[in-house]
């Protein structure tokens, strides 16, 4: 009977010390569940982007390599404190989204929606507009360097522009071509001016080389782009315009709240020198080192020298 009783306060004894072990170590688990569960969600942040290589790249193979793409990158790596999205949008669709709370686009004109949108320190800026024709018409035109007048091209009615729709935004009462409007908009609905409405941002340059048109207008990264991006052949050449010598600043752009505020505040704070030539770097892998892009970025944004050919 005695042994029993030992046999059975021994085994009781196990009992009470296994349920005292597994208290021990379920207690800090609890408390670590309750702790992270205390901890506030992050706060969303959605970031707006759109297909317009080199500038944001959204299918292929070479998605996501885009200099604003990687512009985006490094603003997602340095504000870890929100959980970030990114949402490829159409013109269209941007302009209704765009003033939603926790909305930011990083990579935007002054000028859109200005009452409405708060705008980071310029960080970078796109170059002037040059004119791209099929190598067919350089007899014509002159060789590469020429500089050439859009007034007087659109002159000559044997020669077609196509370019995308001028007024592609009118919600925020923005042009395509902002420098160049005043001269487009003479011809807008003459056969010697071919607007195309499209859901991308450049014309395809095939349509040169199939003679759709004879040329058009884009950025002078435009031609290496295609040749990367669509593996076009060398049968392109661009000409800078004698009434486009303006670089347009850039900017993070969010809604003007209290957390679009506090966004672009923490924006401002990370773009230094040592940032800005990161992101000149970024600009130089698609306009093959372009020397004068180069020079008004580090004239402006570096030695910070007021340019008269730098604007909003």
């Amino acid at each position: 009977m005695v042994f029993l009783i030992a046999r059975s306060l021994c085994v009781l004894l196990r009992v009470v010390l296994i349920f005292t072990c597994l208290m021990a170590f379920a207690q800090p688990l609890h408390a670590q569940q309750i702790s992270q569960n205390q901890q506030p969600q992050k706060e969303p942040l959605i970031w707006y982007i759109w297909n317009h290589p080199p500038e944001f790249i959204n299918a292929g193979p070479w998605k996501g390599k885009g200099y604003a793409d990687k512009f985006l990158d490094f603003f997602i790596r340095h504000l870890p404190e929100y959980e970030h999205s990114i949402r490829p949008v159409n013109i269209p669709r941007w302009s209704r989204e765009v003033l939603k709370p926790n909305r930011c686009s990083a990579h935007l004109w002054g000028g859109f929606f200005p009452d409405k949108l708060l705008l980071s320190k310029p960080y970078s800026f796109t170059p002037p507009h040059v004119a791209i024709f099929h190598k067919r018409h350089q007899d014509r035109i002159g060789p590469k360097g020429t500089v050439v007048s859009l007034e007087a091209l659109l002159k000559q009615s044997d020669l077609k522009l196509m370019i995308m729709n001028v007024d592609f935004n009118r919600a925020a009462r923005q042009s395509r071509y902002p420098v160049l409007y005043p001269y487009l908009l003479p011809y807008v609905g003459q056969e010697n001016l071919i607007e195309q409405y499209s859901t991308e941002n450049t014309l395809d340059l095939d349509l040169l080389a199939r003679g759709r048109a004879d040329y058009t207008l884009a950025y002078p990264s435009t031609i290496r782009t295609q040749m990367r991006i669509k593996d076009l052949p060398d049968e392109y050449i661009s000409y800078p315009l004698k009434e486009h010598n303006i670089y347009k600043k850039v900017y993070v752009a969010c809604l003007n709240d209290d957390f679009g505020q506090e966004v672009i505040r923490k924006i401002n704070a990370l773009l230094t020198e040592e940032t800005l030539l990161e992101f000149l770097s970024y600009h130089e892998e698609w306009n093959d080192g372009d020397p004068d892009f180069r020079k008004n970025a580090i004239d402006y944004f570096i030695t910070k020298m007021p340019l008269d050919n730098v604007i909003e």
